[in-house]
């Protein structure tokens, strides 16, 4: 995976800092996601108005409209929130939601953004959380690059806790994807959504990309899915 090349000022005695020193430089994870948050006022621009009405992410709202009316499924956890506009967009159109993060620097700007919204500081695995909220949907937002090496337990326990269930329970993963030779992280996972659903493996309902306009790689696509659990 290519580490994101835009610099930002970060405010401490005017020094720059680049993204890829905290999340994935030279092809390894560093994962360093509270000090992200702490000294990046707005990581991955988060709230800038593009990114909020992001068109994968307003898919996102449009299925879970589609299978709350299908299926009544009201109950919303999103996993790796980040400042939490997806699961305060979603609380707007009357699901129960919540986030979850493992910054908790991220949970408390989520907090103060939207105060109507819950949200908790937790690993995007944290299976307590998931049992005790017991949501009918499950996002997951740009973030399985970040959690690879997780992944396959992961994959188990959302076998396992679905399974646990009377009701159905779904599933929407989003995730960029680049251009072949751009990628330097993961490719043994995944490359291309094709490799994505192959990985995953699970009863997709709908899958697609989205080209994204990207200066640095224009080849990127936005890829996402939506599979039952059950």
């Amino acid at each position: 995976m290519k580490a994101v090349k835009w610099r930002m000022r970060i405010g401490l005695g005017g020094r720059m800092s680049d993204y890829q020193d905290y999340v994935i430089k030279d092809g390894k994870l560093i994962g360093d996601f509270e000090g992200l948050y702490r000294d990046f006022k707005d990581p991955w621009n988060q709230s800038r108005i593009d990114h909020i009405l992001d068109s994968r992410r307003q898919l996102t709202l449009i299925i879970c409209k589609k299978l709350e009316a299908i299926n009544d499924s009201k109950k919303v956890i999103e996993l790796g929130c980040g400042f939490g506009f997806i699961t305060e967009q979603l609380r707007e159109i009357g699901f129960t939601t919540i986030g979850t993060d493992i910054a908790a620097a991220a949970i408390d700007k989520a907090i103060q953004l939207h105060p109507k919204s819950e949200f908790k500081v937790a690993n995007f695995d944290d299976a307590t959380t998931l049992e005790a909220f017991n949501p009918d949907i499950i996002i997951m937002a740009e973030l399985s690059w970040y959690v690879l090496n997780q992944l396959d337990q992961f994959k188990s326990l959302l076998k396992e806790f679905a399974s646990k269930r009377n009701r159905p329970t779904y599933f929407i993963h989003l995730l960029t994807t680049y251009a072949p030779g751009v990628q330097k992280y993961g490719n043994e996972k995944f490359t291309n959504l094709e490799e994505i659903l192959k990985y995953f493996d699970m009863k997709f309902i709908e899958f697609g990309t989205i080209s994204t306009v990207r200066g640095d790689d224009p080849l990127s696509q936005g890829t996402f899915f939506v599979a039952e659990l059950n």
